[in-house]
């Protein structure tokens, strides 16, 4: 992502709008506004090598702050915006940012996960008047719109839980080279997907996301022009796709689940439509098929790690003759299923899927990475599938007990410890259960330490309690009451009879709304 290497050509093509507010940058103002930002941070003595946390939601100064880092060697690091501060803290903490950039909105949960992380860093936020924060823009007033003189690439970084739910940081490597000279980012997709300079993607995800956050790099290398959501709703998305003539989209299953339930079915016409991807979880084989049926062949699913180990990809023709399959690996990439010893296995016998590892990706807790037979030829998510005789990829399942919901993972331990904080609650599980749009949904089972006079009441209480500590998202949307959990003899909780008893669905659960 260098715009100087669009601008000089091209200096009025659009690089980046906002889908509702219609506010934009052309290629031109990308380049100008991200060379100030740079020699803004050269002033406050941040070089290569050190790393900037975006903690903002979605809007026009993103492309700016990723920009400025890419072209400057820093670490350029997204993360969750839904995050309570003790959450955040612990990315702090790995990430050690020299500058964090935040929005008034999420400035005062930024502060307080700096200061419980006892991290100082260049804070700046892209609104005016905001306490305790520099505004972006009276920073970098008159400074110069031209390069740096050290401009060096920068690399992009990303949180996973891994299979511990311990926040872990993964760093592409730094290559030392100038921006210009940057090797293409999965050259293999960009090709399948023929993203080039006409592409307008439409982009209705958190850009902190892995998969938003690399389409939205590739197609402003390639000099196309995003169409970002400042939040996704169905009927929006299907406007934007019309109102900007969009040509490409990137979507999850459960964004394609909410497009399909709604009236635009009916009404929604395209023609420039021609390509949509879906990442970030595997789709089912009938989303698909209805989608196929709707939009035609357009359909490409993506399917990998966010720290990249490794990746596959089916066409939307493929689909057709391989339902239900996740694809092929792309490039290089190999994949593998092994049973539990590690030995390799045949076509449609399932195992642990592996990935042949990228060598150019490290971990910087690699310990946490060491779960592998051969630690420095594969690497596995907990994701277990087959392949079938012409190598395509299926997922049937994760190997623990982590949970997918919306193509987001969340970790039990995390909500069970909070719960068992709450003063009325004694023990508590939390499990995923079967949701018919997210494909799991979180669900607690509490012993309460006295009865309740009301299991309704209660069941609101807890919920509304751990939204309070936790990112929405990973609160409970049914909670479910019992006289005692099963614990095995070590005291873990027996997460086998956990699932096999609870998994049901027909308990009362609190209408909360979407999932962010």
């Amino acid at each position: 992502m260098y715009p100087p290497s669009i601008a000089r050509d091209r200096p009025d093509a659009l690089a980046y709008v906002m889908a509702s507010s219609g506010r934009s940058l052309t290629y031109d103002q990308l380049d100008r506004r991200s060379n100030q930002l740079a020699h803004r941070w050269r002033q406050e003595g941040i070089r290569s090598g050190d790393t900037v946390v975006i903690a903002m939601e979605n809007n026009i100064e993103w492309p700016v702050v990723v920009a400025a880092g890419m072209r400057s060697g820093l670490y350029v690091t997204p993360v969750n915006w839904h995050l309570k501060s003790d959450e955040l803290a612990s990315l702090i903490a790995e990430s050690k940012p020299a500058v964090v950039v935040t929005s008034s909105a999420l400035a005062a949960t930024v502060s307080a996960a700096l200061d419980a992380a006892t991290h100082r860093a260049h804070r700046l936020s892209v609104d005016e008047h905001t306490d305790g924060f520099h505004h972006l823009g009276a920073e970098v007033a008159g400074l110069p719109e031209t390069p740096i003189e050290d401009e060096l690439l920068g690399a992009r970084v990303l949180f996973s839980g891994g299979t511990t739910g311990r926040p872990k940081v993964f760093r592409q490597a730094l290559l030392g080279i100038h921006p210009q000279d940057a090797p293409q980012r999965h050259g293999g997709l960009v090709e399948k997907l023929a993203i080039d300079s006409s592409a307008v993607m439409l982009s209705p995800a958190p850009n902190y996301h892995a998969a938003p956050f690399t389409f939205q790099l590739i197609t402003l290398a390639a000099g196309g022009t995003i169409v970002c959501m400042e939040k996704f709703d169905a009927d929006a998305a299907l406007d934007a796709v019309r109102k900007y003539d969009v040509t490409h989209s990137q979507w999850v299953p459960t964004m394609l689940v909410r497009l399909l339930q709604t009236c635009g079915k009916e009404r929604f016409s395209a023609p420039s439509h021609r390509v949509a991807v879906t990442s970030g979880a595997p789709c089912s084989a009938d989303i698909k098929a209805e989608i196929d049926q709707w939009w035609g062949p357009i359909l490409h699913e993506y399917y990998g790690a966010s720290e990249g180990y490794g990746h596959t990809y089916i066409s939307p023709l493929e689909a057709r003759s391989h339902p239900g399959s996740v694809g092929r690996p792309l490039g290089s990439t190999s994949v593998h299923i092994t049973d539990p010893d590690g030995v390799e296995l045949g076509p449609k016998e399932i195992g642990t899927v592996w990935f042949a590892p990228n060598a150019t990706q490290s971990y910087t807790n690699a310990s946490d990475a060491s779960d592998v037979s051969d630690a420095s030829a594969r690497k596995q998510m907990g994701d277990i599938g087959y392949l079938d005789d012409d190598g395509f990829l299926y997922l049937v399942g994760r190997a623990g007990f982590m949970i997918i919901s919306g193509g987001v993972n969340i970790y039990p331990d995390e909500i069970e410890a909070t719960l068992i904080a709450h003063p009325d609650v004694l023990d508590a599980a939390v499990i995923g259960v079967p949701h018919p749009e997210f494909g799991e949904q979180v669900k607690a089972i509490v012993e309460l330490r006295a009865p309740a006079g009301s299991d309704a009441v209660v069941e609101a209480d807890l919920i509304d309690y751990c939204r309070s500590k936790l990112a929405h998202y990973k609160a409970p949307k049914i909670v479910e009451f019992t006289e005692r959990l099963p614990r095995l003899p070590t005291g873990k909780l027996d997460k086998r009879t956990l699932r096999d008893t609870f998994t049901r669905v027909d308990t009362l659960s609190i209408d909360i709304g979407g999932q962010p």
